[in-house]
C-alpha cells in the first residue's frame, strides 16, 4: 500500500511537471475576471462577437503598415499569440502551418500575433522572419501591442501563450485554445475543419 502512495505522488507531480511545459507566461497578473471563455458548445447556434477592441486592434505588418480583424471580414481567422522565446509555441506552429495548406481554399487565414521578446518589447522583425523560414511558416506574422495582449487576455481568461482564438466569417469567437497540448490541438483541428465549411 506504501509503494502504491508513492507512486501516485509520483505520477500526480509528474503530471504537472509535464501540463506545465504546454504555454508559457506572459503576465502571471492577468486575468480575465468578467469575460465568457467563448469556447461555445458545436450545438450552440449562437456565438459570442468577438470584442471590439480585439476586432479594431491594430496588427502590424513588416512594412509598418497595419490591419484589423475588421479588415478580413469574409474569412475565417486563427488567431495565434506567440512569442519567439516560448518553446510550446515552437510545438504548435507545425500544426497551423498544416491547417493553413489544408484549408487556405476554404477561407482560412493564419495569422500569428507576435506578443513580444522576453522582455514584452516589440520584437525585431528581422528575427520574425528568420524563425519562420527556420520552421517553414506559410502564415502571416505581425506585432502586437502589449494592450491588445491583454485584452486577448482578459476576453479569453488566459494570460500566457500560446493562445489561439478561431473567429469565423462574420466575426464570431468560435474557439479559445489555450496552450500547446495534444488535446487542445485536437481540438484546434476539429473546430477549425467544422468552421471552414460552413
Amino acid at each position: 500500500m506504501k509503494e502504491l502512495t508513492r507512486n501516485l505522488v509520483y505520477f500526480a507531480v509528474f503530471s504537472f511537471a509535464i501540463s506545465s511545459f504546454t504555454a508559457c507566461g506572459v503576465d502571471q497578473s492577468i486575468s480575465g475576471s468578467s469575460a465568457d471563455n467563448a469556447s461555445a458548445s458545436p450545438g450552440n447556434s449562437e456565438y459570442p462577437k468577438l470584442a471590439a477592441s480585439l476586432a479594431t486592434a491594430p496588427f502590424e505588418t513588416e512594412d509598418g503598415s497595419t490591419f484589423t480583424v475588421e479588415d478580413r471580414k469574409g474569412k475565417v481567422l486563427l488567431l495565434n499569440l506567440w512569442g519567439i522565446w516560448c518553446r510550446p509555441c515552437l510545438k504548435e506552429m507545425p500544426h497551423l502551418a498544416k491547417l493553413q495548406e489544408k484549408f487556405r481554399d476554404n477561407g482560412l487565414e493564419v495569422i500569428g500575433l507576435n506578443v513580444g521578446d522576453a522582455d514584452l518589447e516589440p520584437e525585431d522583425f528581422g528575427k520574425m522572419k528568420a524563425f519562420a523560414e527556420k520552421l517553414s511558416l506559410n502564415y502571416q506574422l505581425v506585432r502586437i501591442t502589449n494592450k491588445t495582449s491583454n485584452d486577448f487576455a482578459q476576453v479569453t481568461q488566459f494570460g500566457g501563450v500560446p493562445l489561439t482564438v478561431l473567429v469565423d466569417r462574420d466575426g464570431r469567437m468560435r474557439g479559445v485554445f489555450k496552450g500547446a497540448s495534444d488535446a487542445e490541438i485536437a481540438k484546434m483541428n476539429e473546430m477549425v475543419a467544422k468552421v471552414v465549411t460552413e
